[in-house]
């Protein structure tokens, strides 16, 4: 009888460990899962600048970043044949806050340097409550948009939040004459983009949206963090096209 009843308290004690245990499983099912925020890579990359189905030159583009302080940096250089007939540079600095649940836009600077003059082009924040965007030249103001960005961040943001998940709605783009919201398309899933070298091949995401002004596609790939592999703005204007195509797959630093 005693081995009957000591048999009969094991079994009991080995049922109520065992339900325990399936209780706090099914708890850790019900808990919300925890997704770490991803921040974008630094960088060292160089894209071809095409028009006419003609290199003109290379645009160095540069990421790094303190703590939350980027700096997004674009030189672009004419080559070739078409550094006989272009004879200016351009530098374009862009000051971004980047944290894990957003991409801000600080501020954007451009230098147009040739042999006898600098022109620039300037946006910033402004510290009033509530902030504009601020165009110094013009002494112009729009107001700051939750997701703004300018031509050069405007793909880099798209990188961010593609990698983060998020939905890609509520853009808008600063330009030096308007401020325009974006619709912004995801129309080839599963596209392929050959690069500069035409001999590199890498899965992509088409995007595009528009403007008044202009007509862009974005070309995001997701091997490299969904690194901008091309883009495409036509100037509705003119009627032209630049195109800017990387050269390589971006180097981290």
């Amino acid at each position: 009888m005693l081995h009957l009843i000591t048999r009969f308290f094991n079994l009991l004690l080995s049922y109520t460990q065992a339900a325990k245990q399936s209780a706090a499983l099914c708890f850790g099912l019900l808990l919300p899962v925890s997704i770490q925020a991803a921040t974008l890579p630094e960088f060292n990359a160089t894209f071809a600048v095409d028009a006419f189905d003609i290199k003109l030159g290379t645009s160095s583009q540069t990421l790094r970043c303190v703590d939350q302080e980027c700096v997004l940096t674009a030189t672009a250089k004419p080559s070739g044949l078409a550094s006989l007939f272009i004879k200016e540079t351009t530098e374009e600095n862009i000051r971004l806050k980047q944290t894990d649940q957003q991409l801000t836009w600080q501020s954007y600077l451009k230098k147009t340097i040739t042999r006898d003059s600098v022109k620039t082009v300037h946006f910033a924040k402004t510290q009033e409550n509530p902030p504009q965007v601020h165009y110094v030249e013009k002494d112009r103001f729009w107001p700051l948009q939750n997701r703004l960005y300018d031509m050069v961040s405007i793909a880099y943001a798209l990188q961010f939040y593609r990698l983060n998940q998020q939905p890609l709605t509520g853009f808008h783009l600063q330009d030096t004459g308007y401020q325009a919201a974006l619709d912004i398309k995801l129309v080839k899933p599963d596209d392929v983009l050959e690069l500069a070298d035409l001999k590199t091949k890498i899965d992509a995401e088409q995007y595009r949206f528009e403007t008044s002004k202009a007509k862009v596609k974005i070309w995001l790939l997701p091997r490299y963090d969904y690194f901008p592999g091309r883009i495409d703005v036509y100037n509705i204007e003119s009627e032209k096209t630049i195109t800017l195509l990387l050269e390589e797959p971006p180097k981290p630093l």
